[in-house]
């Protein structure tokens, strides 16, 4: 398949098809057709250059490498935004930088090309998945992981409040964040 592609002629199912077919150029393709999207998406709640770039990096990266698992349910461009959300998150997590980094999460439809009606639709399906499932959690799973996650507590705070160890405080965030992952996951798949 060594035939040009024209980003502008070619729809997003045809140019999915081609990616499961393990051509590189519709890769290409997809790559700078969304690239500064999900960058400015990943910048508005970082606010930081590398770790954007990073982030954008690690969703085309996983995207190539698990084309052939995914079965995407959503439009190309919806599942490249939430990927980037959730790959964002993480960081925001991973990093610490709890500050006002969730309150930005908030501001996604401001993006520029997000504010459809149908990225609208996913984003509150996406919102309401991710509260119904925390909802579902155990008693004690779901307290630990709100401390965690809403009031930006550390392990060692929240063991301290509930009064339970660091290593279950640890295990319950690793439930709940599991459990999380595997519900997201089924929403993507048909």
């Amino acid at each position: 398949m060594s035939t040009s592609l024209n980003k502008e002629l070619l729809p997003q199912n045809d140019l999915w098809e081609r990616l499961l077919k393990d051509d590189k150029e519709a890769f290409v393709v997809l790559y700078r057709s969304y690239w500064a999207l999900l960058y400015r998406s990943a910048f508005n709640f970082l606010q930081n250059r590398e770790q954007s770039m990073d982030v954008v990096q690690d969703v085309f990266t996983w995207l190539w490498e698990h084309r052939r698992q995914l079965h995407i349910k959503t439009s190309l461009k919806g599942y490249l935004l939430a990927a980037v959300k959730f790959k964002t998150a993480n960081v925001v997590r991973d990093s610490k930088i709890h500050n006002n980094a969730y309150s930005r999460i908030a501001d996604v439809q401001s993006l520029p090309d997000s504010t459809g009606t149908g990225f609208q639709l996913e984003v509150k399906e996406l919102e309401d998945l991710i509260r119904q499932t925390v909802h579902a959690l155990p008693d004690k799973c779901r307290t630990v992981y709100e401390l965690s996650r809403h009031e930006n507590l550390s392990n060692r705070e929240i063991a301290h409040a509930l009064g339970i160890s660091i290593k279950t405080v640890e295990s319950q965030i690793t439930i709940a964040l599991r459990r999380l992952r595997g519900a997201v996951a089924r929403l993507f798949i048909f």
